[in-house]
């Protein structure tokens, strides 16, 4: 039987409802979900219904007509037991329920639906609000505050139904039992059998029927034909097993949730909203089926009853696991699956299921379970089109703006069209395509809004795009988008300085990213199959590692495979995987990580079995293992390794050093030649064809390994050893020659250069750090030892340390004015402009600015006078341009103060305009118990914009600005104050600075942020020249090359490609006085990459000096000293010799940008600490020049 009740529901916080019309049977129920909610109702008043005489069924009956009315009521209540009134008053919701007096009169009964039992008839004749004041009153004298606060209407309310179905109580069961009155011939155990409960559907399952009804289902787009297809296959008398089969992505969930949706609306749910009339559709899973089933017959028990169950409800199951029923359920004791229990009941339609897998999945099925899986009718849902694709993310766009607050721009949806559907392979369409959609819509922006933009919706356009992908998938954005030029040139230097020796290897692989960059790569296959191919330690391994980091991002998408592990002939089972282990070694770490390099070593190890899997994955990018799931290769770059036909060929290493030129050529050809013959000789015809490029590699030469030297002896330098006790080391002229001299064998390649490297120089560290004294910071020199003449007995060591240590520097003797002053609110700071102001005045009318003038006249006297003197003239002419910015600067310090005074105090007259618009602006011209009519007279926009008051930062410039020009005044007759030269050395550094992906920009280290931070701190950058990072002398070999420019043209440039040495001009009022405490070495810790130390001194500017003068004279005197290192004679003083640290700083940039990071920085000249948040390091150091310029000597 079917039944439909009223339900007053009133949504707060949480939901509160309650039957109306059920007398003493009312039933209500609280809680935070409505679903939930009514779901309780229906299961209390299925409950009471079941129970109920029939005779009593008839006033269970909906009243037609019941409605809601609110009404605003002003009750006057006698307390309880006193004779005080108290007068209430509020809107209080009334339930109006007519009932039939007779077959001719019907009667309006008006309640409160919280308390329904004091109900009273209603005339059409008299108000309702009197009469309900007059039944409310009596109704409730004695409840008190509380209790009628919670009887006004709160929140939303309304009146809403529920209907379901029960099978109540049959009137046969009220007659006296007397034998023999059965004349049905039913059998009297059976007689009243009452309907049996569910057991295990509603703990194993999820009703999509239910989730449906509420409109939490995704039913998404409707998708002809195969969404009539499976309307007709289960929507007929009797429903057909159906299992619906695509690739990954392509919309299998979302037809099955429209068939849902479809069945539900057939069966009439939106006229009569019983879910006990439709038919139940639940989702349930194998693998939940068998949960902590450990005992034999356990599962299959619980899977009667699960029959049992859909029987009964005649539920359709949906199982998203049905490929696995061949194999669920199998164990040692039985080899009974599922599919051979649920089979029977399939085959008689005792129940309906619904499955979804790949078609691969379902050939599995077919492998396992044959008989079960011809049960099915298997409907087919192909790939949707990039045009159905592009109407479905344009009807998501519309959703996910509103709900995420967002703007998507139209080029985001092809964008992710044109990137996501080629990139993101393993997924069809379009469930790529709308999950990269909301994923980029709900990432959070790069750069957080400010100000107003951060009350609008928030933009996302195709960098967005760009950004995500790339976390995802580990391709740089500079590969991905077309905006941006590849550097084809500085992508191979970036490589040479990697893999050395090798040009023909570097171009390959510039080529291949390249390619990439272009989207010219076969989507089908592979990026590019490689076989690198030449003798041990000639870099193919490094450059493999090289490319991954290129093309992919980091070094550990790098996946290695050593196929002498692979020379069995359970190769390909270990592979690819077999019955036992699904999971293949190759497969399993593919399906991980797709966007990868696979790195085959030694391929001419593998068993001859391997060679097989090799040719589809060439061929179609993609190998499928045991359990017939694919690994896609097609955004993976294969690389094999070989050493075939290095072995016979004769070395060219330091043997060949002394043939002439066309001779070693001729070998090399020759030799090249004979890897080739190997090769084809090696591999078959079909799999060598399907290998794109075959590289060789060249053995190193003599000069290649000094190269080499250099490089692994950085590598060994920038460990974790020397990081964590912030020891700095540098290598002195001459070091990498004699490794190389005494370490270098041609047969054994880079691997000699190693060993020696570990051997010798690691030991010689090792010894340093175990045995020295410890330090909180040191520099450690390594210098090559004089060889031993032939008289000498026993060998001296070959390399030598010189060790010094890094000691904080002494506090200078001054204060600073501006300490107590940085964590005041701004109206503390506000309240010291207005004796700003009055040193200003003071300052003014002082003897000193007139001094300053008197001055001012001597020099132009004296300029004329020794116009044709030269120097003396000049000299004059710059006096008299500073003492007369020195009076330009008071000038404009005193405007900018009144400015920020005027600004700062027009916050209380704004207040006060606003007040008078609130109390003013309008007028009213209508009113009564429901409305009020107002004419606005004035308007805030009319208003004219206020001055936007000063920050916090601006007042403390000003503050500190006044103290500068105090210290000023006296030192602004001083020579060489006004232009300084300030040299930074990249002292030590413990980690290779990493370039930002293929061809990206370096890192900014501290270097280049201390180089930025002096150009904004004081004065101008009048000019500049540095020494780029790799050819400053760290040798003697390579011939320095200087890079210079006016003003800041082009330094940005040369810092982002890396500088060892630069030199600033810098020209401004007192410059020196203010930078005088840079002098010293600057240290900076991080988490994420080693140590750096940069040497910065402050030298007062010479007449005729410039920057590159003094670049040059920086580096003669560096070759001087390492080529007296060289030859063992005495060394001169070291122009790279440390200084005291004068400030040391922790901090890790921030991998967002625009998100902020904490820092920390200790001034050891300054006597200053500070723990902050920042989101660069030329942020961090504001408010040091702050204090710098507030500095007050102290004795």
């Amino acid at each position: 039987m079917h039944f439909t009740i009223p339900l007053f529901e009133r949504r707060t916080t949480n939901v509160a409802s309650v039957t109306l019309g059920l007398g003493p049977s009312t039933r209500s129920r609280a809680g935070r979900h409505p679903e939930r909610v009514q779901r309780l109702l229906i299961e209390d008043l299925r409950a009471l219904f079941e129970k109920a005489r029939a005779a009593e069924l008839a006033r269970f009956e909906m009243p037609r007509g019941i409605r809601l009315e609110k009404v605003r009521l002003e009750l006057s209540l006698s307390g309880a037991g006193s004779g005080e009134r108290r007068k209430v008053s509020g809107l209080c919701p009334v339930v109006l329920e007519p009932r039939w007096a007779s077959e001719h009169e019907r009667i309006v009964f008006a309640y409160h639906p919280i308390r329904q039992g004091d109900a009273a008839p209603i005339r059409d004749d008299l108000p309702l609000d009197e009469q309900l004041r007059a039944l409310f009153q009596a109704a409730w004298a004695e409840l008190d505050d509380d209790e009628i606060a919670q009887l006004w209407s709160r929140g939303k309310e309304r009146i809403t139904t529920l209907s379901f179905s029960c099978t109540p109580r049959s009137a046969l069961a009220d007659l006296p039992d007397r034998p023999g009155d059965d004349d049905t011939g039913a059998d009297p155990a059976f007689r009243w059998k009452k309907r049996r409960g569910l057991k295990v559907l509603p703990s194993l399952g999820v009703s999509l029927t239910q989730r449906a009804a509420q409109g939490s289902l995704d039913a998404g787009v409707p998708r002809s034909p195969q969404r009539e297809q499976l309307a007709l296959l289960l929507g007929a008398g009797r429903a057909q097993p159906v299992i619906v089969v695509g690739p990954p992505g392509c919309g299998k969930t979302t037809l099955i949730h429209r068939a849902v949706v479809d069945l539900l609306e057939a069966d009439g749910y939106g006229a009569h909203k019983n879910l006990d009339r439709a038919r139940d559709v639940v989702a349930v899973s194998g693998r939940r089926v068998i949960a902590g089933m450990s005992h034999l017959g356990d599962w299959e028990k619980r899977g009667v009853e699960l029959v049992e169950d859909a029987r009964s409800r005649g539920a359709i199951l949906v199982v998203d696991d049905i490929h696995h029923f061949g194999r669920i359920g199998r164990s040692r004791q039985s080899e009974r699956s599922l599919a051979d229990f649920f089979r029977g009941p399939l085959s008689r339609r005792e129940i309906v299921m619904v499955g979804e897998c790949s078609p691969e999945a379902f050939r599995l099925l077919e492998q396992d379970a044959p008989a079960f899986a011809a049960l099915f009718t298997p409907l087919f849902l192909p790939e949707a089109t990039p045009s159905e694709t592009f109407r479905l993310m344009v009807r998501e766009v519309r959703a996910l703006e509103q709900r995420h607050a967002a703007r998507v721009s139209p080029y985001v949806l092809r964008t992710i069209l044109d990137l996501g559907g080629s990139l993101l392979s393993a997924q069809a369409l379009p469930g790529k395509a709308m999950d990269l959609l909301r994923e980029v819509v709900r990432a959070p922006a790069a750069e957080p809004a400010r100000g107003d933009a951060a009350r609008g919706p928030r933009p996302v356009g195709s960098q967005d795009v760009l950004r995500l992908l790339s976390q995802k998938t580990g391709v740089p954005r500079l590969l991905l988008g077309g905006d941006e030029p590849l550097d084809a040139g500085a992508l191979e230097e970036e490589l040479g300085r990697r893999v050395i020796g090798q040009p023909e290897a570097v171009r390959a692989a510039a080529d291949l990213v390249a390619r990439i960059k272009a989207g010219l790569v076969d989507p089908r296959r592979p990026y590019g199959v490689y076989l690198f191919t030449g003798p041990t330690g000639t870099g193919k391994t490094e450059l493999a590692k090289c490319m991954a980091e290129l093309i992919y991002g980091s070094a550990s998408r790098l996946l290695r495979f050593d196929m002498s592990e692979q020379s069995g002939p359970d190769a390909p089972a270990r592979l690819i995987g077999d019955r036992y282990a699904p999971d293949g070694l190759l497969t399993q770490r593919v399906r991980e990580q797709p966007f990868s390099l696979v790195l085959l070593d030694e391929i001419e190890k593998a068993h001859p079995s391997v060679h097989s899997l090799l040719l589809q994955l060439f061929e179609d990018g993609r190998l499928t293992d045991a359990a017939a799931r694919p690994a896609h290769f097609n955004h993976a770059v294969v690389v094999m390794t070989s050493n075939l036909g290095a072995r016979a060929r004769p070395s060219l290493g330091f043997g060949g050093a002394g043939l002439p030129e066309a001779r070693a050529l001729a070998m090399a050809e020759e030799a090249a030649q004979e890897v080739a013959r190997a090769v084809r000789e090696f591999f078959p015809p079909e799999l060598f064809n399907r290998i794109d490029r075959v590289v060789p590699f060249r053995p190193l030469t003599p000069e290649v390994a000094v190269r080499v030297a250099e490089k692994e002896l950085d590598r060994l330098l920038c460990r974790r050893g020397l990081a964590e006790r912030s020891v700095f080391v540098r290598r002195g002229a001459g070091v990498a020659e004699r490794i190389a001299r005494e370490a270098f064998v041609a047969e054994d390649g880079a691997r000699s250069v190693k060993r020696f490297i570990e051997d010798e120089i690691g030991s010689l560290l090792s010894d340093a750090l175990t045995r020295g004294a410890p330090a909180a910071m040191q520099l450690l020199r390594i210098f090559t030892t004089a060889a031993p003449g032939p008289d000498h007995g026993a060998a001296s060591p070959p390399f030598s340390l010189h060790r010094e240590a890094l000691e904080e520097a002494e506090p200078a003797a001054a204060a600073w004015a501006l300490a107590p002053l940085m964590t005041k609110p701004l109206g503390a700071l506000t309240a010291e402009l207005s004796p700003l102001l009055e040193f200003v005045g003071d300052l003014e009318r002082s003897d000193d600015l007139a001094r300053l003038s008197e001055r001012i006249r001597y020099h132009l006297a004296e300029h004329g006078r020794t116009a044709a003197e030269g120097s003396a003239a000049e000299e004059h002419a710059e006096a008299v341009y500073n003492l007369d910015a020195m009076r330009g600067a008071i000038r404009a310090f005193r405007e900018r103060i009144e400015l920020v005074q005027r600004r700062s105090g027009d916050d209380e007259e704004q207040q006060q305009l606003d007040l008078e618009v609130r109390r003013f602006g309008y007028v009213t011209v209508g009113e009564d118990a429901w409305s009020r009519s107002r004419v606005r007279l004035f308007h805030r926009r009319h208003q004219p914009r206020p001055p936007r008051r000063p920050a916090k930062q601006e007042v403390l410039e000003c503050i500190a600005e006044g103290h500068a020009l105090r210290r000023a005044l006296r030192t602004v007759d001083a020579p060489g104050q006004h232009a300084v030269l300030i040299e930074l050395l990249r002292a030590a550094h413990l980690d290779e600075a990493p370039a930002g992906g293929a061809g990206g920009a370096r890192e900014e280290g501290l270097f280049e942020a201390l180089a930025r931070a002096y150009g904004e701190a004081a004065g101008e950058v009048d000019g500049w020249a540095g020494a780029p990072a790799g050819r400053a002398p760290s040798g003697g070999r390579r011939a320095p090359e200087l890079e210079q420019g006016r003003g800041t043209a082009g330094l940005d440039a040369m810092l982002s490609r890396g500088a060892e040495l630069l030199v600033l001009s810098v020209v401004g009022l007192c410059v020196l006085d203010f930078f005088e405490l840079e002098t010293g070495a600057h240290v900076w810790t991080s988490l994420a990459r080693g140590p750096e130390v940069v040497r910065v001194r402050v030298l007062p500017a010479r007449p005729g000096l410039s920057p590159a003068g003094a670049v040059r004279e920086h580096l003669e005197r560096q070759a001087a000293f390492d080529e007296a290192a060289r030859q063992g004679r005495a060394l001169p003083p070291n122009p790279a010799a440390l200084l005291p640290v004068v400030r040391r700083i922790r901090f890790d940039p921030p991998r967002q940008q625009g998100r902020a990071a904490p820092i920390e920085i200790e001034d050891y000249a300054m006597g200053f600490a500070e723990a902050s948040l920042a989101r660069s390091l030329s942020q961090a150091l504001a408010p040091l020049w702050l204090l710098r310029m507030s500095r007050e000597d102290v004795a």
